[in-house]
């Protein structure tokens, strides 16, 4: 589809003549003796352009007049001024008040010629952008956080409530799988930052001096092979969201670096020494219990108070009860429309299979166990035997039946007991705290700080 440019410009003979040479050139021409008549065109229906060319002085409204109307609009197209050269610095604030650029009287044609292709180049990348983005926005509704378990609705109306408070630093923490960067994305697409980049990095993926680097950025020289400069992942992130994952595997040195960025929203490249500084939102998130880590000293206190602004506790799956199944039917869906395939849902067997699974590995176990028997099944239902599951033997594979409590060996006595407190917290939901307290031989106060240090907060308050 050709391009389309509007020119407007209080000299008919301009207008003429840029209408004969841009349309041999295959773009469509309109032009305007004056602004008011091409705001007119546009609000009785006129196709938008995809750049607009007008001259700096004219009658009525001038050319900065005409680019601040159309920007209060909503017409979001590249603008090239047109000026006399006794005013090219008036061209020049045009272009700070968002003109894309300016063309002197008399204009080169070849220069417009050009300045016209890098505009409509721009501007279809520009465009472009802007729809990928859109999409993520819609690719992450609050309500594609699945669930209908108290502990999910929280989640939801914890998120949803940090939507607006754009520059809240918000920890989540959970274990391994529980979908803890859906849960960031989900906020910064619904927050005001939505349009700007997120970034992501998992903290435990790189080498300290490496993540030094990618998050701060280095100068030139800064180490052997820093042939050039380059910008840190918080300038990438500059008015967006940056997401760092696995927080709790930083240096202490490190940590002391990027508490220093989130109370002055300063910082240095590696090798500079000039004060940078960037706006944006740092969410953070581990599968540990930084209290915990705090107190071992491998974990700053101050950071960890400064980051612990708001703590969105991801459940794990097997405290999730009936959404188990409710995700499971939801992903079977989305692999129908990737696979091309038509399963409608699990025999009893299958069902019972899934809901008494502990699900050590939680939402993405799930999904990869799912994924696995959607590749395999020639059936309509999901039977028990397509569901290939993890066979007992972890921390959260413990069990009990007829009183007897199993572990498997070779753990430590601090995951025995943070296992043993889990499954009497879990099956006595009957009894109160006092009394579990007493039968396990601790004071209540004990068994409430262990439930802390343990991270046991997502079972039932009591």
């Amino acid at each position: 589809m050709n391009k389309r440019i509007y020119v407007v410009d209080d000299e008919p003979k301009i207008g003429n003549l840029f209408s004969n040479v841009l349309e041999r050139d295959g773009y469509e021409v309109d032009t305007y003796l004056n602004p008011m008549s091409m705001l007119d065109a546009l609000d009785e229906g006129a196709k938008e352009p995809d750049v607009v060319v007008a001259d700096m002085m004219m009658p009525e409204m001038n050319g900065v007049e005409l680019l601040e109307t159309l920007q209060e609009r909503g017409v979001d197209v590249p603008v090239i001024i047109m000026t006399a050269h006794s005013s090219v610095q008036t061209a020049v604030e045009a272009m700070r008040q968002g003109a894309f650029h300016y063309l002197q009287k008399p204009v080169n044609l070849e220069e417009m010629r050009a300045l016209l292709e890098k505009a409509i180049e721009l501007y279809g990348a520009q465009q472009e952008l802007e729809q990928i983005k859109t999409e993520q926005q819609q690719a992450y509704p609050i309500q594609g956080i699945l669930g209908e378990s108290d502990a999910i609705v929280r989640v939801r109306e914890t998120i949803e409530t940090l939507c607006s408070a754009s520059n809240t630093t918000v920890l989540f923490s959970g274990e391994t799988g529980t979908g803890k960067n859906l849960a960031a994305k989900t906020l910064h697409y619904n927050s005001p930052r939505a349009k700007e980049a997120f970034t992501d990095i998992n903290c435990a993926a790189l080498p300290d001096n490496l993540l030094e680097a990618e998050l701060f950025g280095y100068e030139e020289g800064a180490f052997t092979d820093a042939r050039d400069s380059k910008e840190g992942l918080i300038e990438v992130a500059d008015e967006g969201t940056l997401f760092l994952d696995e927080i709790d595997s930083m240096s202490m040195a490190l940590q002391a670096k990027l508490l220093s960025f989130l109370e002055s929203r300063q910082f240095r490249r590696l090798g500079g020494v000039e004060d940078l500084s960037a706006d944006v939102r740092i969410l953070c998130a581990t599968n540990s219990n930084l209290e915990e880590s705090v107190q071992e000293d491998t974990f700053r206190k101050d950071l960890f108070y400064r980051i612990n602004v708001v703590n969105v506790k991801m459940p794990a799956l097997r405290h999730m009860g009936d959404d188990v199944m409710l995700i499971a039917r939801h992903m079977i869906s989305e692999f129908n429309t990737e696979f091309g395939m038509d399963v409608s849902g699990f025999t009893d067997e299958a069902e019972e299979k899934l809901r008494d699974h502990m699900w050590p590995g939680n939402v993405r176990e799930l999904r990869n166990v799912l994924e696995r028997a959607m590749i395999f099944t020639d059936d309509e239902l999901i039977s028990a035997e397509d569901l290939t599951l993890a066979p007992p033997g972890r921390l959260d594979d413990m069990h009990s039946s007829e009183g007897a409590f199993q572990f498997p060996l070779g753990r430590s006595l601090k995951d025995l007991e943070k296992a043993y407190i889990r499954r009497t917290l879990e099956t006595r939901t009957d009894d109160s705290y006092a009394e579990i307290a007493e039968d396990l031989g601790i004071s209540k106060k004990t068994l409430w700080d262990k439930r802390k240090r343990y991270d046991l907060d997502e079972l039932v308050e009591r």
